[in-house]
């Protein structure tokens, strides 16, 4: 088993960021145990529907490269950006769905090997 820890971004879709607003922080940081990612992702989409942010599957098939610069001017990736939606109250007390980015940053969480000092 690998640990995978799963610290996510959450916000709007640019199209509607001027009309709602989300908490970034609204799916918390979280350590998932599983035998490879596709599990450990899985795992992930139950975690945010506990934080009420719906992750379809097809939102996960068409997910997209997260990626960061290095030092050396190269690019690495991190994790992925994922389409996620959720129920926002209007002003007229209805509920409707918006969608909202989810920036997922992946890191594979190692067992520290302490030594006598």
């Amino acid at each position: 088993m690998t640990n995978y820890m799963f610290e996510t971004t959450t916000t709007m879709k640019e199209y509607n960021a001027k009309k709602w607003w989300i908490d970034s922080d609204i799916i918390k940081p979280i350590i998932i145990s599983a035998e490879n990612l596709k599990e450990a992702l899985q795992k992930f989409v139950q975690h945010c529907d506990d934080m009420c942010i719906e992750i379809s599957n097809n939102a996960l098939r068409t997910k997209n490269p997260m990626y960061v610069d290095t030092k050396d001017g190269n690019t690495k990736q991190i994790g992925y950006v994922i389409t996620g939606k959720t129920e926002f109250n209007d002003n007229y007390y209805r509920w409707v769905k918006q969608y909202v980015d989810l920036w997922v940053r992946i890191t594979e969480v190692n067992d520290v090997e302490f030594e006598e000092v």
